[in-house]
């Protein structure tokens, strides 16, 4: 029986709250019709404020018109509130920069996003079937889904893109003609969408050209992608619980930027790496858009190759990005991140005395005699009657790079070469040795020069620290 089916999918996955107000999508088609009766019914057993919210794409024309009245008309013969609204899906295509079913996907749920807070409900109930969820899962193999795109639609999941409000589908255990046959049985009225036989839409194709020839082969093919769907759930779960265990403690998460220090992304697991580019990309980019399989073992394979300050696109929006210490998924319009970095005020100049630790923002810096030089220090062979400064940079600075013979270049162009942000560049650490830079600061370590004040007979050590 149809609304047994229905009663106990809900209380399984406990999808209603009892006595809450429920946003019923409703397209005028059979399956909606089928959901807003069923739902009515469901009062009997769980009590529910029903409220019915139509929209019109501007797709087709009159008919789509005709469908809005439909509606209206079934919601007051049933004595149900209502809200209709009205939307020109080919503007909002071209505008977006989209295809027309992601236009429409869009526009629908933001529509029945507003109506559920102008409603003060946080649940929207969709008539989203099995056939439905075949389709979804095709096209989610299509477009090279891993195990998340297998699991296709949850009974109850979030809005996309509306954080707090729920969306239920009651109905994915039930097949078309099982909703035919009910509307059929009660005498429910419906209408017929004749652009549902226009295969140059996407769904309409897989629909009529892949899953019918395919039910051929197997008669019970919507059960087998039923289980297909619940075993990647299941799967999908315990990937997530591992994730949120593994990765997510060491991340920085934000509104603009997912960070993970380097290392802790190489230690992760493939599958968690993954789902780490996979959901940064998913969050940030806000549009319920998702990374082929491809583009990510791609994006997981540059992220451990690329070098220090290296950059690679992921989307007009979206980009990765390495710093000294750290794997940042951001929006290109985000504020730069300066984490990495270990700054000082600008303009700043102190005379470094050996042993006498100097203290300042953000570093604390000490200068010590020392035979040898631990691990996370930086050694130093300095002759005696140098003159020590730490300061910033000034203009006409000039830097001698290990590996160029001796050979200096402008300070501003090996910045730039590093791409260290040219915001922070006046604040960048700079060791000075009788006015000639020996040492720049970078995060967490130092560029050492090539210098001759540094390497001569009777010189000694020093060991170098930085807190």
């Amino acid at each position: 029986m149809v609304l047994e089916k229905v009663r106990r999918s809900l209380a399984r996955h406990g999808a209603f709250v009892p006595g809450e107000k429920v946003i019923v999508a409703v397209s005028g088609g059979c399956d909606s019709v089928a959901l807003l009766h069923l739902l009515k019914r469901s009062r009997e057993f769980i009590k529910l404020d029903l409220h019915v919210a139509s929209l019109n794409h501007g797709l087709r024309a009159e008919a789509g018109q005709r469908d809005l009245d439909f509606v209206a008309g079934l919601a007051a013969r049933w004595g149900l509130p209502h809200t209709v609204g009205q939307a020109d899906i080919p503007r909002r295509a071209q505008e977006w920069g989209i295809g027309i079913e992601e236009a429409a996907r869009r526009a629908r749920y933001a529509f029945l996003a507003r109506v559920a807070r102008e409603e003060g409900s946080a649940c929207v109930a969709a008539g989203h079937h099995a056939l439905d969820q075949a389709e979804t899962i095709i096209m989610n193999i299509a477009r090279g889904s891993g195990i998340t795109g297998l699991r296709g639609m949850d009974v109850v999941a979030q809005i996309p893109d509306e954080a707090g409000l729920r969306l239920v589908r009651p109905l994915l255990q039930l097949t078309k003609a099982d909703l035919e046959s009910y509307c059929q049985r009660h005498k429910l009225p419906y209408r017929l969408d004749e652009s549902n036989a226009d295969i140059s839409y996407q769904r309409n194709f897989v629909r009529h050209q892949l899953i019918g020839p395919m039910l051929q082969l197997n008669p019970e093919l919507l059960s087998a992608f039923a289980r297909l769907a619940e075993s990647a759930a299941v799967e999908d779960a315990y990937v997530s619980s591992q994730f949120e265990r593994a990765a997510l403690p060491f991340a920085t998460v934000s509104e603009e930027r997912w960070s993970i220090p380097v290392d802790e992304f190489a230690a992760l697991h493939p599958a968690l790496q993954r789902r780490f580019v996979r959901g940064a990309y998913q969050r940030l980019s806000g549009s319920g858009q998702v990374l082929s399989h491809a583009l990510t073992l791609d994006l997981v394979a540059w992220a451990q190759q690329a070098g220090t300050g290296a950059r690679r696109d992921m989307s007009a929006a979206i980009q990765m990005r390495l710093s000294y210490a750290q794997l940042s998924i951001e929006r290109k319009s985000a504020v730069e991140a300066h984490d990495d970095y270990c700054l000082i005020p600008a303009g700043t100049d102190e005379h470094v005395d050996a042993d006498t630790p100097l203290v300042l923002p953000n570093m604390r810096l000490c200068l010590s005699r020392a035979e040898t030089a631990g691990s996370e220090d930086l050694a130093l062979w300095l002759r005696d009657g140098l003159e020590l400064r730490l300061r910033t940079r000034r203009p006409g600075d000039r830097f001698k790079p290990n590996g160029m013979g001796g050979r200096s270049r402008k300070l501003k162009d090996w910045m730039i070469d590093r791409k260290i942000p040219r915001a922070i560049r006046d604040q960048i650490p700079l060791l000075c040795a009788d006015g000639e830079i020996i040492a720049i600061c970078l995060g967490d370590f130092w560029r050492l020069a090539h210098s001759d004040l540094t390497d001569q007979p009777g010189a000694r050590r020093y060991s170098l620290t930085v807190g």
